[in-house]
């Protein structure tokens, strides 16, 4: 069964990095525009991932410890793998694999999350979003920063805000 993807966005040419989904209509803020959980994919360990990153195969979301779900096929892609980073995201993550809209997206406005809100793993990138509040190197410890808890509260995936919250009690 496929990713379940809003009829309002679509996938080109993007500005941040290769391919991203950009709003074709404008989206509300909360509404659903990517559910994972009813899509193609595979649930694979962190080892699995490392070797499709490798590849330049990074169409994964971390969901666990020592648990991502992945597009590991060309014929597993959609639309919803071409999301890229940005440090002024416009979507958050409802539960693990839920992306809704944080607030309303115009028509042409490219959907990006922030990595943070769901990325753990020993890593480290180059940020390529070209906002004024960009980090410039993105990195799986990023998720601690106050800052970005704070911003994105409510938004983390539930493994990530388990970790926040575990680090506060």
């Amino acid at each position: 069964m496929p990713t379940y993807t809003s009829p309002k966005v679509e996938v080109r040419k993007s500005g941040i990095e290769g391919r991203g989904v950009f709003a074709k209509e404008k989206i509300f803020k909360g509404g659903i525009v990517f559910d994972f959980s009813k899509g193609n994919g595979k649930m694979i360990s962190n080892s699995e991932m490392d070797k499709l990153c490798a590849e330049g195969r990074d169409y994964g979301i971390q969901i666990g410890e020592d648990l991502f779900f992945a597009a590991t096929e060309n014929s597993e892609m959609e639309a919803g793998d071409y999301l890229n980073h940005s440090c002024d995201a416009n979507l958050g993550i409802r539960d693990s694999l839920k992306m809704i809209a944080m607030r309303d997206i115009e028509p042409g406005e490219e959907t990006a999350f922030d990595y943070a809100m769901s990325e753990t793993s020993d890593y480290k990138m180059d940020c390529k979003c070209g906002k004024p509040n960009c980090r410039g190197i993105i990195t799986g410890e990023d998720w601690k920063r106050k800052d970005l808890q704070e911003r994105y509260n409510g938004y983390f995936s539930d493994y990530v805000a388990k970790k926040i919250s575990n680090t506060h009690e």
